[in-house]
């Protein structure tokens, strides 16, 4: 009994195993799209944060300048 492969067994060949990996590998990609832009528009702009203190270099030009 000559063997044969499962791939050759079961009917699909090579093209349905790379077309299934593409669409992974796309699915897989739309994820990261999806995850990386609700990070980033949920990201305050940085013109509108606060900050706490004004900066060090400030303080020190308005204490050199007395």
């Amino acid at each position: 009994m000559p063997h044969r492969s499962t791939i050759v067994k079961t009917g699909h060949g090579p093209g349905t195993a790379i077309a299934v990996l593409m669409v992974g590998l796309m699915a897989v990609g739309i994820v990261f799209l999806i995850l990386g832009s609700s990070l980033y528009f949920s990201e305050q702009p940085a013109d509108q944060r606060a900050l706490p203190s004004p900066p060090a270099r400030s303080t020190h030009d308005s204490k050199a300048a007395n």
